[in-house]
Order: structure tokens, then sequence, then C-alpha cells
């Protein structure tokens, strides 16, 4: 795989990933809590794939998304601390 696309693939997932966590903010604010949970699944397990695929780049590479990667992490713990 070029390095470009495992570039665009990790841009594409960061992108699903914050979009998850708005989802699960929406669902949870309008009581659907299942699904709530179940956004924040998904977006623990974009996680999972974006650093999968960090591993398979250059540390030059892969330095410019760990800001966003920690980002990504933090709103999901926050929004998992908020399901009280």
């Amino acid at each position: 795989m070029g390095l470009q696309v495992l570039i665009q693939f990790i841009e594409a997932d960061v992108d699903i990933g914050f979009g998850l966590v708005d989802e699960a903010k929406a669902c949870r604010a309008t009581g659907q809590v299942e699904f709530s949970v179940r956004a924040l699944q998904e977006a623990a397990a974009i996680v999972a794939d974006i650093e999968r695929r960090l591993h398979e780049l250059g540390d030059s590479e892969s330095e410019p998304f760990l800001p966003l990667i920690a980002e990504l992490r933090n709103q999901i713990a926050a929004v998992e601390q908020d399901r009280g």
C-alpha cells in the first residue's frame, strides 16, 4: 500500500472516529444509551485501526497524527465517564 493511500486512510479514520464520538454524544442526549455505547465501541475500534496503520508509517509521517489520536481517546473517555 502506498504511503499516500495509508495517510488518506488514517485521515478518514480520524474523521470517522470524531464523527462517532459526536454521534455517541447525540444519542446519549436523546436517551439512546445503547446506541451511544455502540458508537463509542466503534470509535475505540477506529482508534485501534489508526494505531495499527501508524505503525506502518515512519515516525515523521505518523507524528502529526499523534495529537489527534490523543484528543480522540480523550473525547471517547469523556463520553464514557459521562455515562454515569
